[in-house]
């Protein structure tokens, strides 16, 4: 028998175990409003261990917003290069991993932070290059994919009884602004 206690995670191990905590934690409760003690309890771990690996709390926010955008551009990589396409992946996103909403809106909303406006506009401008790229949509179509993908948030994340009116609504302005090509 061992008295060696329990066994130590692997740092890779244990970093994406603090990023899923503190996902959840600023999913609801923001930058401003988020305590590390919080995140560190939610992880099992202490909170001077997730100073030492992420620095700060801004950086921590940030690596976590950083996970919401590329869990979008995955979401996006999976589907048919059709803004409609995009735009039901974004949807099954949203649905099966509410955070990724919570935290781009938190992202939004900690704008006024320098550091986070900047990593929030980089990642927003290259997210509208990157469904650009995939779809071939102009500047208007793919601004339109985002102010559908807006209510779409907003709706999923308010829980609005008419989020599948929203839903029908985004797939519905998704369709004018990427018509089927003739063939």
């Amino acid at each position: 028998m061992s008295d060696a206690g329990p066994a130590r995670l692997p740092a890779a191990v244990r970093r994406a175990g603090i990023i899923e905590a503190a996902d959840a934690e600023f999913a609801a409760n923001g930058l401003a409003g988020t305590r590390l003690e919080a995140i560190a309890g939610r992880a099992g771990i202490s909170h001077p261990r997730i100073v030492q690996m992420f620095g700060s709390k801004r950086k921590l926010f940030l690596e976590v917003v950083h996970a919401a955008y590329d869990r979008i551009e995955a979401a996006f990589a999976g589907a048919e290069p059709k803004l409609a396409a995009l735009g039901g992946a974004y949807v099954r996103l949203l649905q099966s991993d509410p955070t990724v909403g919570l935290v781009v809106l938190q992202g939004y909303a900690a704008a006024a932070d320098e550091p986070v406006r900047e990593a929030v506009r980089r990642r927003h401008l290259a997210l509208m290059d990157s469904i650009a790229r995939l779809t071939g949509a102009d500047a208007l179509r793919v601004r339109t994919f985002f102010a559908t993908g807006l209510v779409q948030t907003v709706s999923t994340a308010l829980e609005l009884p008419e989020q599948r009116a929203d839903t029908a609504w985004s797939a519905w302005i998704l369709d004018l602004a990427d018509p089927p090509v003739d063939s």
